[in-house]
């Protein structure tokens, strides 16, 4: 039987410690403060209303673990004549990606995740909540079709 597996190299695990945990935790705020600007930039010059005064407590599993203490996550609030659009951070430990966020709109709810490497310029991307297998990069642009 021939076993490839055997001859794959395997990247190195960083040890994870309170240092990098809390450096993950600052990253993922400082990427969602991006976005949220840079959403609340097009909703603004396209007449939605902004409320980016929300939060929501983020004290994941590797944070109690490390004694990483809770923080608070933004939350935006967008509406217009179209309708809403809530972005809700849902975690920034997730499989398969780096953070995830819950978009509600008055059509349906959406799963935007950041699909791109650790320490890479973050690749958000969006999908329905119900199809979770092709998603498609996400812009501000496409607000009012989901809303």
């Amino acid at each position: 039987m021939n076993d490839d597996f055997d001859n794959v190299e395997e990247r190195p695990e960083t040890p994870a410690t309170k240092e990098l945990i809390e450096a993950d935790v600052q990253d993922w705020k400082d990427r969602l403060h991006d976005l949220f600007q840079k959403v609340s930039t097009w909703a603004v010059a396209n007449g939605w209303r902004v409320d980016a005064s929300g939060t929501v407590g983020m004290h994941e599993e590797l944070m109690q673990k490390f004694h990483v203490p809770a923080t608070q996550q933004p939350t935006l609030r967008l509406d217009g004549d179209e309708g809403y659009a809530l972005f809700k951070p849902k975690g920034l430990w997730v499989i398969g990606a780096n953070g995830r966020i819950d978009l509600y709109t008055s059509k349906g709810a959406f799963i935007i995740v950041d699909l791109a490497e650790r320490g890479d310029a973050p690749r958000w991307t969006i999908f329905r909540a119900t199809q979770k297998r092709d998603g498609d990069l996400f812009t501000p642009d496409m607000i009012p079709g989901l809303a």
